[in-house]
């Protein structure tokens, strides 16, 4: 009789934390579900390395390097066009060189790579050239 009691007190805990478990999961997920519906318009990736590099390439000043000026009028590339790719561009973190004391990052927006120094609040433009696959059009030294 003491044996079905053990076995009987232990089924009961253990039902107890699965249902405990089960009622924690799906209080979790209707909160989820409230704080989704309640802020739709949230950034909820804001804090990926690659949205964090968009943001701040978004916000800085820039200049351009004589050989950033150069490249840029060989591509037929005006301020409008180097703005349109700081802020609808991609970061390719591949061809980037993060770990530098001044970070380069590639910067690639339509059929162009820009190569760009990220300071504090400033970046340099260093290069424009077309992506790989096609001829530069440049003979900037």
């Amino acid at each position: 009789m003491d044996q079905a009691v053990y076995l009987c007190n232990k089924y009961l805990r253990i039902m107890n934390f699965k249902q405990r478990l089960l009622r924690y999961i799906i209080g979790i997920g209707i909160g989820c579900l409230l704080v989704f519906v309640i802020f739709p318009k949230a950034d909820w990736l804001g804090w990926t390395p690659g949205k964090q590099m968009n943001k701040r390439i978004r916000q800085a000043t820039w200049v351009a390097s004589d050989y950033g000026i150069c490249t840029m009028k060989c591509n037929g590339v005006d301020n409008n066009r180097f703005d349109q790719a700081r802020f609808y561009g991609d970061v390719n973190f591949e061809m980037s060189d993060v770990h530098a004391q001044v970070p380069r990052y590639q910067l690639e927006h339509e059929d162009l790579n820009f190569q760009i120094l990220v300071a504090d609040t400033m970046i340099t433009l260093i290069e424009v050239a077309p992506k790989a696959g096609q001829l530069p059009t440049c003979n900037c030294k």
